[in-house]
């Protein structure tokens, strides 16, 4: 047959060592065109590490011209690398080439994450120690890929990868079985994609039966009194500190030492963004029947665009990652039926065994302690620079001078907050936009290593500039907003209001938060009509 014959597996094996050059090389480019000083390229997200992106950048530019010259070798009929590639198998080219290569495009650099970058690192690492064992040793190299110990090695490659492609196949077939046989399902309604009953913190506290950490709530309004939909991200859910302590909670305890029985609703999910605001609004928030919708925005994170969506799998649903990266968006682990049938298979077979020792009938683990607020600013020592790092990941925000990918992301949250405001007006539902500042926003000397970090001067730097924006927008619209920065910035420098090195509030932020909100709400809301009743 054609591809058995010597001729075509040199051609077989130097066609895929040009594939990967090229794909190298490209890859590159890319990296050195961004990380160029004049790139209007900004905005990354993740822990933005550019020195990690030239060291990758560097990596691939030799690892292409590795693979290049071994291509041109291998299409030179006398050289040492033809000689070796001519009794290499096509198949078995192409089963190593290709993953390699659906790795590299699933785990692209940018969008920056780290977790990516790293699995970059170890797949091109690999490909330049490969090329360079060929280009200098290709006799040494054909023997080892004719010892036992490989021979196993690519059995071993071959059995997973079968049985991978065999179970997601059959995962697939059986969804709707499994969904219908309720085997993986939920047996409560969890629109929202959180976990009923889970322990959150140490106090004991536990997520309600729709998967939210908020005391158990009722669809239907058993009285007249004020119902308050609170939507949000990790900030709303109350990270950092326990349910009794987190903003939303002191809230509602608030409004209902003026009128009993109020009650804020919190529906607030770790990682959640404006677009996803929106869809828990439609498929969840409204059932409540609110009278007003409180929508909490993060000024840190809430401008990018969204990196998390949901898929229903077997009836549960689950959050998984995306970044726009076609490849990584629809191959990437996570977007498989298999892993996420095993992880509950294996849940639901722990809870069945603690409810037989009589340890729980949640098969729901505890979290760690919660991360001390650090509430005594003497006890603060500093920023680390990872965290800086870290909260420079979408700095662009605060830049005085328009940006091109900024400019995209406040189009995009604009965009939402418009159909949220239009969603509401047409059911004539009042709400309020409350605008959680970021720690660099009010505290001067984070300003200053901010801008250290990044290279800048501090004329370049507008840290309000995000606020204004929405305040505009919301003006026009005629939206309340709530803006908790200037009481943070006038209480910084009298006690920590965050979590040491960690963008959430601590129980201070979270006091001051409430006791903010708590003057703004209470005039605002006797005018609305069901408080009158009262």
């Amino acid at each position: 047959m054609m591809f058995g014959t010597a001729k075509w597996r040199g051609m077989v094996a130097g066609t895929a060592c040009a594939v990967v050059a090229g794909t190298l090389f490209f890859t590159a480019v890319d990296l050195f065109t961004f990380l160029f000083p004049s790139s209007p390229r900004t905005g990354m997200s993740g822990t933005w590490n550019p020195m990690k992106l030239w060291w990758m950048s560097a990596l691939c530019l030799v690892a292409s011209l590795l693979c290049g010259l071994n291509a041109w070798k291998i299409f030179q009929p006398a050289s040492r690398q033809r000689a070796a590639a001519d009794n290499w198998s096509p198949l078995a080219v192409l089963l190593w080439w290709v993953p390699a290569l659906l790795v590299l495009l699933v785990h692209y650099p940018l969008p920056y994450f780290s977790h990516h970058i790293d699995k970059c690192f170890l797949v091109v690492g690999l490909i330049l120690l490969w090329s360079a064992w060929l280009l200098v040793h290709p006799s040494s190299l054909s023997r080892g890929l004719e010892s036992r110990s490989f021979c196993w090695l690519r059995v071993a490659l071959i059995n997973g990868l079968v049985f991978l492609l065999l179970a997601e196949g059959a995962m697939r077939l059986a969804d709707p079985f499994l969904a219908r046989s309720g085997l993986f399902s939920s047996r409560n309604d969890t629109p929202g994609g959180g976990i009923p009953f889970q322990v959150t913190d140490r106090s004991g506290m536990r997520t309600n039966s729709r998967g939210f950490r908020d005391r158990e709530r009722t669809v239907t309004p058993v009285s007249s009194a004020l119902r308050i939909v609170a939507l949000g991200d990790s900030f709303a859910w109350g990270s950092g500190v326990t349910y009794d302590e987190a903003f939303l909670t002191l809230v509602e305890r608030g409004l209902d030492d003026v009128w009993s029985g109020t009650e804020v609703i919190n529906l607030g999910m770790v990682g959640y963004q404006p677009e996803e605001y929106l869809s828990l609004l439609k498929e969840h928030g409204l059932a409540y029947q609110p009278n007003v919708v409180l929508v909490n925005f993060f000024i840190g994170n809430d401008f990018m665009p969204a990196q998390g969506a949901q898929v229903i799998v077997a009836g549960h649903r689950h959050r998984v990652h995306v970044n726009g990266n076609w490849f990584h968006d629809h191959f990437s682990w996570d977007h498989w039926y298999l892993p996420h049938d095993l992880a509950y298979a294996w849940l639901l077979g722990q809870a069945r065994i603690r409810r037989v020792m009589g340890q729980s009938d949640l098969g729901m683990f505890a979290s760690g302690p919660e991360q001390a607020g650090g509430g005594d600013s003497a006890s603060f020592s500093g920023w680390s620079p990872q965290y800086v790092r870290m909260i420079q990941g979408m700095g662009d925000q605060f830049l005085k001078r328009e940006t091109q990918a900024f400019s995209v992301r406040w189009s995009e949250t604009r965009h939402v907050l418009e159909q949220l405001a239009a969603l509401l007006q047409e059911r004539g539902l009042p709400w309020v936009l409350v605008m959680l500042p970021a720690e660099e926003q009010i505290d001067p000397e984070l300003q200053r290593l901010y801008v250290n970090m990044r290279g800048g001067v501090p004329d370049d730097y507008d840290f309000s500039k995000p606020q204004r924006l929405l305040s505009d927008w919301a003006r026009g619209k005629g939206v309340m907003v709530i803006d908790l920065a200037p009481s943070f910035r006038a209480n910084v420098s009298r006690r920590r209001l965050y979590v040491d090195n960690d963008i959430h509030w601590n129980k201070n932020g979270n006091a001051l938060a409430a006791e903010t909100m708590l003057d703004e709400l209470r005039p605002a809301l006797a005018r609305v009509g069901r408080i009158a009743s009262h």
